[in-house]
């Protein structure tokens, strides 16, 4: 059904295309004012027509992964599909004259010989008009380069289904990972802290290393003449997992909680790392190819910097907006409150841009911090509006990226190399077992439950490559290079969802991994539970006996959650216990003061509730209670 409405749509809008724009072809003779106005009409009808055919292509993959989904098929996820689409289409964009308009190249060289060292940003180009002695002066801002067009290649033809890089910076991937946050399975996450974080900042790191050191080698050998420095930057944009096909199938087949959470929070939290750990080495390379110890040490300070300035930055503003929102009373007015909060949300995105920060780091734990603080503050309404708004525009954010890099593949003016591919195939997949096996015998050392072996290998497997890898491609292919790490990076996303994901439940079935039924009922309601069930949870910590709770077992958890139970959400959130009754006395004015009348009056109707429950049970235990009081 799917396949059969994506023939018929796409070559109804083909039929479209070539009676619309059939026409538009330049006439030497027309006057240049006018063929301006016919070009811009023209691009304008491109472009529409271009926003038509992908916004059809969504419709498609929604109906795609409702037919996934209601029968159960595992074995390719919606993001498979999605790339499957993407390049049906982009093969359909290369062959015909879909996406391109006619257009000419002029080559502008600078007056007087002069030098230019810094790209311009704007030409003026001056014209003189046909049979006139008139000029007319256009100008032309840069938009992108052809760094290696000698042949002048774009002379003829220009393919408007190129977007810019800054847009899946700044447009697509803040709400992605935003959400990834917002979304986060809290209690398994925190539960499993320790290992994650492992996994992120270490493994990441030796990821990267060992990713270049062994493309490094092969490239020598082979003699492809890349750096040092540019395999570096490669293994760190390459070290970002995104495994949404296999945490699909983890979730369908119910698998072991703690696998889930490892893998999850790893792909969580290490699209930040690679993003921060890329961006670090990326400046290396502007300066020169040459690596020595004190830049590597530089680098190391640089990223510590950054990453938890870019996390500081992140949490104090959803902290800020928890205070807002605690403060004032915009949950009576639901649409403002939810604007309030997605304003917000994106605003620790571009602060942490301009202050040279990070924003992906931010965003991620704005949402971590808004889920755990701000949310609770939110109208019923609201919460259900942020969370349903956040998913939606995650999925179509996510979607429209994979569609992009199966359309890119054949249509992109990009270098290849056959050889680099095959290399990078080989060194990420290594690495990957380089470094996960060593590290969870070490952490298996001093934790309980241990990571199974099976659970390792599915880890191991789980190193798909995502929507962060290509974006940080796609960021500056001013060189050869480059362009090729671009065209591999698309390569190992298509391979890797499609393979790994593709076969992940074989894997689980084959590796003898427990799930379904042999998953007991605890730990199947444990992975049903939704983000916010610690918000209940937390606040009863002092009433529990120790051993509990999920963070008894480690120290620094367990010294957060107490902080957290103590100060952070009575001063957040208008939840109970308050501040007056958690903080010691001598700060009871502030205490008072950071107490809002929610917060009491939810205090008084909780013992008001309590009171009767208790005399009834006490009425229960003895039934003469009331006739005969004894006294103590």
């Amino acid at each position: 059904m799917a396949r059969t409405m994506f023939i018929l749509l796409v070559f109804t809008v083909m039929g479209l295309a070539n009676a619309s724009f059939h026409h538009l072809v330049h006439n030497e003779d027309e006057d240049l004012e006018v063929a301006t106005e016919k070009r811009a009409n023209m691009r304008h009808q491109m472009d529409s027509l271009i926003m038509l055919v992908f916004t059809v292509m969504f419709v498609i993959i929604v109906v795609t992964a409702w037919f996934f989904k209601h029968y159960k098929i595992r074995f390719l996820h919606e993001s498979g599909v999605t790339l499957i689409y993407g390049l049906i289409l982009g093969l359909i964009f290369r062959y015909t004259d879909f996406g391109t308009i006619e257009s000419q190249t002029l080559e502008v060289k600078a007056q007087n010989g002069s030098s230019i060292f810094v790209p311009p940003d704007y030409l003026r180009l001056q014209v003189s008009k046909p049979q006139s002695n008139e000029t007319i002066h256009f100008h032309y801002e840069m938009s992108a380069g052809f760094y290696s067009d000698t042949a002048m290649k774009e002379k003829h033809t220009e393919r408007k289904t190129v977007f810019s890089p800054e847009i899946f910076f700044n447009v697509l991937l803040p709400p992605v990972i935003f959400n990834a946050g917002y979304s986060l399975k809290k209690r398994h996450f925190f539960r499993n802290i320790g290992s994650i974080l492992s996994f992120v900042f270490i493994g990441c790191t030796i990821s990267s290393i060992l990713t270049c050191l062994i493309m490094f080698v092969f490239c020598w050998i082979f003699r492809l003449g890349f750096t040092f420095v540019e395999l570096l930057f490669f293994g760190a944009l390459i070290s970002a997992t995104d495994p949404v096909t296999v945490l699909a199938v983890f979730s369908e087949m119910n698998v072991d909680v703690d696998l889930y959470a490892l893998v999850f929070g790893e792909s969580a939290l290490n699209d930040a790392v690679a993003i921060v750990l890329s961006g670090i080495v990326d400046q290396f390379t502007a300066h020169s190819a040459a690596f020595s110890v004190g830049d590597l040490l530089s680098a190391f300070i640089e990223f510590g910097y950054v990453f938890f300035g870019s996390l500081l930055l992140g949490c104090f503003v959803g902290c800020s907006n928890a205070l807002i929102t605690k403060f004032t009373d915009v949950n009576e007015y639901p649409l403002l409150e939810s604007a309030l909060f997605v304003l917000v949300s994106y605003i620790s995105f571009l602060f942490a841009e301009v202050v040279h920060f990070t924003g992906i780091v931010a965003v991620l734990f704005c949402g971590i911090c808004q889920a755990h603080y701000t949310f609770n503050n939110l109208s019923e309404e609201s919460q259900q509006r942020t969370k349903q708004f956040f998913e939606v525009i995650s999925f179509l954010a996510e979607s429209f990226i994979f569609l992009y890099i199966g359309v890119s593949l054949p249509t992109a003016r990009a270098q290849w190399s056959i050889i680099f591919v095959g290399v990078a195939f080989v060194a990420t997949q290594l690495s990957r077992a380089l470094w996960v096996y060593p590290m969870c015998s070490i952490l298996n050392t001093n934790r309980k439950p241990k990571i199974e072996r099976n659970h390792q290998h599915m880890i191991v497997w789980s190193g798909l490559k995502g929507a962060v890898p290509f974006a940080l491609a796609s960021r500056n292919t001013a060189t050869e290079h480059r362009q090729i790490m671009q065209s591999t990076t698309s390569i190992l996303i298509l391979f890797t969802v499609l393979i790994n994901g593709g076969l992940a439940g074989w894997m689980i079935e084959k590796l003898g991994i427990k799930h379904g039924k042999d998953v007991t009922q605890q730990t199947a309601s444990s992975m049903a539970e939704t983000e916010n069930e610690e918000d209940t949870d937390v606040l009863n910590a002092n009433n529990r006996r120790s051993g509990r709770n999920p963070w008894d077992k480690a120290f620094l958890p367990r010294k957060w959650y107490n902080f957290d139970a103590v100060f952070m959400k009575p001063l957040l959130t208008n939840a109970n216990p308050t501040l007056m009754e958690t903080l010691p006395g001598f700060c009871a004015p502030v205490a008072r003061m950071l107490t809002t009348e929610k917060q009491l009056r939810n205090r008084e109707l909780k013992r008001t509730q309590e009171l009767p429950n208790f005399v009834d049970s006490k009425s229960d235990e003895s039934p003469r209670f009331d006739a005969n009081p004894r006294t103590v």
